[in-house]
């Protein structure tokens, strides 16, 4: 199972992309910050690809 990890502040924004990519096979975790993205990534196992928003309100996701 590939999982994907989308980090996205807007919430409308986050469940379209969410939904587009989301398959039975392939699921998308849905972070809006990147404090919520470090906790998800602790917590859980390997993400197969991170979709990161630039612009977030704990900083920039080029950084993380």
């Amino acid at each position: 199972m590939e999982k994907l990890l989308l980090v996205e502040d807007d919430l409308a924004l986050g469940e379209g992309v969410r939904l587009a990519l989301q398959t039975e096979a392939r699921p998308v975790t849905l972070c809006r910050t990147l404090a919520q993205a470090r906790q998800t990534l602790a917590a859980e196992v390997p993400f197969a690809l991170p979709i990161l928003d630039v612009n977030l309100p704990d900083g920039s996701g080029l950084t993380f």
